[in-house]
């Protein structure tokens, strides 16, 4: 998940293509952090209810499906206003690496021993 958010602060920062083209590796480690997360949900749960942590995971994923463009679109309008004197077009890859960091956050203290 760390490299999640570095990839997308990386997009979010990126003045150049090149530039940009650094954050596409990051991101690409950052595949791998779903299945090690549906394993720690899967383990936390016993076997008859297997079924409804994997549609717990599809229904916040469709949520987040009809909430994401619409969210990410007004963040990057606001960025870019006329009216504004500063202009941050990667406000919304800001905004991801912010949102994955808190993710982060909640992840670490569920998952630690307590």
């Amino acid at each position: 998940m760390l490299f999640g958010t570095a990839g997308f602060a990386t997009y979010g920062i990126a003045s150049t293509g090149s530039v940009f083209l650094v954050g596409v590796p990051l991101m690409a480690l950052w595949g791998f952090a779903s299945p090690a997360a549906l394993g720690l949900m899967s383990r936390r749960v016993g076997p008859h209810e297997q079924g409804q942590v994997q549609g717990a995971n599809g229904s916040i994923a469709g949520i987040a499906n009809m909430i994401g463009p619409g969210l990410f679109t007004q963040v990057f309008a606001a960025a870019i206003a006329s009216e504004r004197s500063w202009h941050f077009p990667g406000a919304p890859f800001g905004l991801a690496a912010l949102m994955l960091l808190a993710a982060i956050v909640i992840a670490w203290r569920v998952t630690s021993d307590k």
